[in-house]
């Protein structure tokens, strides 16, 4: 029987951290469950690393693996997709304010991210960098059965219940699909304009 993990809501600082002591006390086969919005970019690079270095992660994709959330997920040995799951991959994003050089230092580092996260993605579902790198710029939605033939996934795990989503205003989002403007709009999850100084729209992916 395999060890659990829950990756649920916004990834934040410390994460990453949680992901790495479980894993270092589970050597054996683990299955990471993923229903996550994404978050801080970084994080999710650093969970994608853990999980290559395990080499015995899968993940089951409920409800939704969203921007960083997606980095661990393609890193694990299989990933299995909920019927009802959706994946979402775009460049990453900052908020924040200051001076012309400094705002073009953050442009820069973005790139930086971008292109690293696109050859990651290339690495392990096998696309040309330049294709990711498209269906990043262009935000890119996935349902189950997309996922599985792009690659990002393994297979659509068939016969279960629907699961929610993760609660998250997703009209942050460039795409987002209506249902789950109107899913968020629904449940009380439009909480306004995000903060541009809060840590949580800091290196967000």
């Amino acid at each position: 029987m395999s060890a659990r993990f829950q990756l649920s809501g916004d990834i934040e600082s410390g994460v990453s951290d949680r992901l790495a002591a479980f894993l270092s006390a589970n050597s054996g086969n683990v299955t990471l469950f993923i229903n996550s919005p994404g978050g801080d970019a970084l994080e999710g690079a650093a969970m994608m690393a853990e999980v290559e270095r395990h080499g015995a992660v899968s993940v089951h994709v409920q409800g939704i693996a969203a921007s960083a959330a997606t980095l661990p997920m393609v890193a694990a040995r299989e990933v299995i997709m909920h019927p009802a799951a959706m994946v979402m991959t775009h460049e990453p994003s900052a908020w924040g304010g200051g001076t012309a050089d400094e705002l073009r230092d953050t442009a820069a580092a973005l790139d930086k991210m971008t292109a690293t996260y696109a050859e990651a993605y290339a690495r392990h579902t096998g696309h040309p960098v330049a294709r990711i790198a498209a269906w990043m710029k262009a935000e890119t939605w996935l349902t189950a059965d997309e996922a599985v033939e792009l690659r990002f996934a393994d297979r659509v795990e068939r016969a279960q219940p629907p699961q929610m989503v993760a609660a998250y205003e997703y009209s942050k989002f460039r795409q987002p699909p209506e249902g789950l403007i109107r899913l968020a709009q629904k449940n009380g999850w439009v909480t306004g304009s995000p903060d541009p100084t809060s840590q949580e729209n800091k290196n967000a992916a």
